[in-house]
């Protein structure tokens, strides 16, 4: 799945065979959107490092994070340059050069809040120890990721925290549209069916970003506007005359959060 960095919003989605290479799949939906500045970003689960070559070598951008015992998470020389401002939170950040690029590494308080937390919980389940805890802890809170690109860190860790946006995709994808079952034999199916899915995802983060803009996700969600704008009607009579049908007083209020969509 493709977003765009200027609209936030899907712009692409491709279903591939689960037998293909990484980089086979990786280049073929790059094909999808050529003479554009386009870059992956990976989840921790990602251990393909030679992966990276070839992205480098096709002009592919990447941002890699990086698992907790990962050999490139050496924090010994780390020297911290001064914090940014991350939603409301001080985020220390330093970087150098690597094999594979730029290595970042990124002290987010609320992150290591969160993160010693659980370690706390997993000493109080006898999951690990007391000693255990205190290694752990030493990169409680430390984000590291590796990338071809070489900015500020600021910037990177806004990318990265943008992979956000794509696993709230999956999700809608896969729980609001209901997609995650298909059900199709035929490959031409399964493309058409995510076509149909694909539309109704740029909808649906569409309608988010507007009410995210409003300042209302906390009072209304995605699905309720769906739910209350399906009871409005528009009727067409054989002269060409259109109007709404009785529309209800809730279902107006929401309407006026669309007003481009309803009243050209």
């Amino acid at each position: 799945m493709a977003f765009s960095n200027h609209t936030n919003l899907p712009v692409g989605v491709e279903v591939f065979p689960g037998s293909m290479r990484d980089i086979t799949t990786i280049r073929d939906f790059r094909k999808r959107f050529p003479k554009k500045e386009f870059g992956f970003i990976f989840d921790k689960g990602f251990s393909s490092y030679a992966l990276l070559d070839d992205l480098r070598e096709d002009r592919t951008h990447y941002l890699v994070p990086l698992k907790k015992n990962s050999i490139y998470m050496d924090t010994r020389w780390l020297q911290w340059k001064g914090p940014f401002v991350y939603r409301g939170r001080h985020v220390l950040c330093t970087k150098k050069k690597s094999d594979y690029g730029v290595t970042y590494f990124f002290d987010d308080q609320k992150v290591r809040g969160d993160q010693e937390t659980a370690l706390l919980k997993s000493v109080k389940k006898d999951t690990i120890t007391l000693e255990e805890f205190e290694e752990k802890r030493k990169l409680a809170g430390i984000i590291g990721i590796i990338s071809d690109l070489d900015r500020d860190g600021e910037d990177v860790y806004d990318l990265y925290k943008s992979r956000e946006d794509v696993e709230l995709a999956f999700d809608a994808l896969n729980n609001a549209i209901d997609s995650d079952k298909t059900y199709l034999r035929t490959e031409e199916g399964v493309r058409g069916y995510y076509f149909v899915s694909f539309l109704a995802l740029r909808i649906y983060f569409g309608i988010l970003r507007r009410l995210q803009e409003k300042e209302l996700t906390s009072k209304i969600s995605v699905e309720e506007v769906m739910f209350e704008l399906s009871k409005v009607m528009k009727i067409r009579e054989k002269n060409g005359k259109e109007y709404f049908a009785k529309i209800p007083k809730r279902a107006r209020k929401i309407m006026d959060i669309f007003p481009e969509v309803f009243y050209k």
